[in-house]
């Protein structure tokens, strides 16, 4: 059992998450993955660079990897523009910084247009279950 709470509680968050929210903490740790090995190059801590730029390249990897590519287009082009984040963090990661925070803006429009469009989502579904139960009642 680990003695950090936050540590804890997150390693809960994601045992219990649906698959949307889970996708949602994907972006949202490769974007903060990206920013945090540009602070840690800027800093001089190459150590802190290499495993946030390894854990930005894992989590786009695995957005990548769960890919429904039986959704035709819109999967394809994700996988595309995925394989190209993964290159650019891969070219990043001998320090040129612009081909970081290009995969980072990148992931950051992706994950905000995801979080955009399961909020529209959740939200219709959560319109059209109060028009079910006033409709009953």
């Amino acid at each position: 059992m680990t003695r950090n709470p936050y540590a804890a509680y997150r390693t809960v968050e994601t045992m219990t998450a649906d698959p949307v929210t889970l996708t949602t903490m994907l972006f949202d740790g490769a974007v903060k993955a990206l920013r945090k090995a540009r602070l840690h190059w800027e800093s001089g801590n190459h150590q802190g660079f290499n495993d946030e730029t390894n854990r930005a390249y894992l989590i786009v990897g695995e957005l990548r990897a769960t890919l429904d590519m039986s959704q035709g287009e819109i999967a394809e082009n994700l996988a595309a523009i995925y394989a190209y984040c993964l290159r650019r963090i891969v070219e990043g990661s001998v320090g040129d910084l612009s081909k970081l925070e290009e995969a980072e803006r990148h992931v950051a429009r992706i994950g905000d247009a995801w979080k955009a469009a399961t909020a529209q989502l959740r939200a219709q579904a959560a319109g059209t279950a109060a028009a079910g139960s006033e409709a009953a009642a």
